[in-house]
């Protein structure tokens, strides 16, 4: 049985797509593909009961959205797909729930060998609806509202007008809804600000074979999406995301190799009565994890509490931390003391300089950011304490040393402090 053959047979692409390859992945991973046909049942049965259980302490008090009603009449109410299957006990309220609910019930439908494992997985049909697997009860379910909407509303515009009422274009089987909750589940981002985020990388049926690579990408995927649901990013500037998300991995000493990115952000919102693919983002953070690691490094060299930014209420690591939050906060509502958003424009010229690797662009990045910072804590303006807190430490002989050698990819000497 190849995992890879299965994918490849998938007559469509985009998020589903992928979404689905991750859940194969994690199979790939447990070696489910190289057991014996004998054996592939009870191996799947017993690891899909073993995610389930990994899954509900995982997502314990993480929050989703309820389940839409047309999903809801679909699969519990009017046609009840998910009820023929699964029984009427345990219906879920949102879709992590859902999908936590799909994998622990299915795991019991194998375990009561209700449903076979190889029999599904090769049966592929393609007509005028996608079949993925076998009817089961004599039914087929929908694709999730929030997964299947976004594949027909991208950015907003009608490239594809949805299937009216339960006739969707896509149907599944039980192993196939199983499949898509564990990759559903390991891509999740987090749910926040009225959006879904998921982090999936496409082509990754091309490295099953290889055990070391299938490990680097679950890995790059399981972390970044464990960072993203800690510090919950918006991507309103994509210079800003990425280094915010860079500096979440590199702070928390977080290493993802080279190899695999790049990765794929998706954000889906709910726009009017449709989940909607609002963005769409390739992401290699290979550079700026590896510089902002080094500035972290260069920073606890001598004393690490010496550039933490404090106030009251809030406590920041360094001045490139509360930079970035600055950052963030000001797409948002504008800070007191930067009418011109020269936060910004300062991340954007970091994130270039770190790209290009030049310390001498560093510096002239560090020039301009200097005679701000100069600028805005002479004013007699109102200025955000934050602010005003931040440029004092950014300014430091020592913290400017440590911006400018991270790009040289060198720790400062002791003898830099001249303070």
């Amino acid at each position: 049985m190849n995992p890879a053959e299965i994918v490849g047979r998938i007559p469509f692409t985009g998020l589903l797509r992928e979404l689905i390859t991750i859940g194969l992945l994690e199979l790939v991973r447990a070696r489910i593909f190289t057991s014996k046909e004998s054996e592939i049942q009870e191996r799947i049965t017993e690891y899909m009961e073993k995610l389930s259980d990994k899954f509900k302490s995982d997502f314990s008090g993480m929050s989703s959205s309820k389940i839409v009603l047309n999903d809801r009449s679909a699969y519990f109410i009017k046609s009840k797909r998910l009820t023929k299957w699964y029984g009427e006990s345990g219906v879920p309220q949102d879709y992590i729930g859902l999908m936590i609910y799909v994998l622990e019930n299915t795991s019991k439908l194998l375990k009561k060998k209700k449903i076979d494992f190889i029999e599904s997985l090769n049966n592929i049909s393609i007509g005028r609806e996608v079949v993925l697997g076998r009817k089961y009860h004599d039914s087929l379910a929908i694709v999730p509202a929030v997964i299947k909407q976004a594949e027909f509303y991208e950015f907003q515009h009608e490239f594809l007008k949805p299937t009216a009422g339960e006739k969707p274009e896509i149907l599944l089987d039980p192993i196939w809804f199983a499949v898509l909750a564990i990759g559903f589940l390991i891509c999740f981002a987090g749910y926040y600000g009225g959006g879904y985020y998921f982090i999936t990388r496409e082509g990754v049926e091309a490295i099953f074979g290889d055990a070391e690579k299938t490990q680097q990408v679950y890995n790059a995927v399981t972390n970044l999406t464990a960072t993203h649901v800690k510090i919950k990013p918006l991507p309103y500037s994509e210079e800003l995301y990425e280094l915010r998300l860079s500096y979440g991995l590199a702070y928390s000493k977080i290493v993802i190799d080279r190899e695999a990115f790049p990765l794929k952000v998706y954000e889906i919102s709910l726009v009017g009565n449709a989940y909607t693919c609002t963005r769409v983002i390739l992401i290699d953070l290979t550079k700026t994890i590896e510089y902002l690691q080094a500035y972290i490094d260069n920073l606890h060299t001598p004393n690490q509490a010496f550039f933490q930014v404090k106030l009251k209420n809030n406590q920041y690591d360094n001045p490139i931390h509360a930079l970035l939050e600055l950052a963030e906060r000001e797409i948002q509502k504008p800070v007191k003391g930067d009418s011109s958003m020269l936060l910004l424009t300062f991340v954007k010229d970091l994130y270039r300089a770190i790209h290009v690797g030049s310390p001498s662009l560093m510096e002239e990045t560090l020039l301009r950011m200097l005679r701000i910072s100069h600028s805005i804590l002479t004013t007699k303006e109102k200025v955000d304490p934050l602010l005003r807190e931040t440029f004092k430490k950014f300014m430091y002989e020592p913290h400017v040393s440590a911006v400018i050698n991270a790009c040289k990819g060198r720790i400062y000497d002791r003898s830099d402090l001249n303070i």
